[in-house]
Formats: structure tokens, C-alpha cells, sequence
């Protein structure tokens, strides 16, 4: 069964929405073949995809269209990543200090002011 590489790319997970899907497809981050494609082309069974992420290509190979959406637990049996283990592993690093990198910041700003913390403020500023 033929379906538009966005809704694929939706109904797999790799994308939180379709509209994401769409847009990286816009973008020029997503190949089928290596083929740039726009969010109208079709993919089928065995079809291969690179998606651009992070700066690295994930390659992966369709092994199933769903015609409805699965649950996420599910979605990983539509797919077969058939990425080189260097580029998976760069990709790890790099999520892994991303995430770091944004706890990081969270820690020294001590996130959103608490409703005291407003109240504090707004007596300060004459309020």
C-alpha cells in the first residue's frame, strides 16, 4: 500500500506531527532514494529514506505502511534503521549533550518564578 511520505513519516513516529513531517520535507531533509522528497511523494514497502537530523543522515528501510495511526510502542515495527553504527553513535553523542546542555541552563535561570516569587516582584516594582 502507497502512502505519502508524510504521513508515513507521521504514523512511524519519526515525527511528533504531520505538519513536522511536511515541513522537513520542504526543508529538503528528507531522501527517498536519493531523490530530495516533497511531502506529495509516495513510499511503499522497502523503500529507503534518509532523514537529515541533527546535522547526520538516518537511513531507514519501510518494512510496513499502516493505514492508521499506531501506538508508539508499535510504530518501531513499521521501519528498520539501517544506519552505519559511527553515525548512530554521533548521533547519540550529540543528543546526549544537547540534553545536558539544556538541563544545564535550566538549573542556572531556576526555571519559571513561582507565584510567591511574582508577588515578590511586583511589590519590588511598586505594583
Amino acid at each position: 500500500m502507497k502512502l505519502r511520505v508524510d504521513i508515513w513519516l507521521h504514523r512511524a513516529r519519526i515525527y511528533k506531527s504531520r505538519t513536522q513531517a511536511t515541513e522537513a520535507c520542504k526543508e529538503g531533509k528528507i531522501m527517498i532514494g536519493e531523490k530530495f522528497a516533497d511531502a506529495h511523494d509516495t513510499v511503499d514497502v522497502d523503500a529507503v529514506i534518509k532523514i537529515r537530523m541533527k546535522g547526520l543522515y538516518r537511513t531507514f528501510r519501510i518494512l510496513e505502511s499502516a493505514d492508521i495511526n499506531v501506538s508508539k510502542a508499535d510504530a518501531p515495527r513499521m521501519y528498520q534503521e539501517i544506519t552505519d553504527e559511527a553515525t548512530v553513535e554521533k548521533f547519540r553523542q550529540i543528543q546526549e549533550s544537547s540534553k545536558l546542555w539544556r538541563e544545564s541552563g535550566k538549573r542556572e535561570q531556576g526555571g519559571r518564578p513561582t507565584k510567591k516569587d511574582r508577588r515578590d516582584i511586583d511589590k519590588a516594582r511598586g505594583r
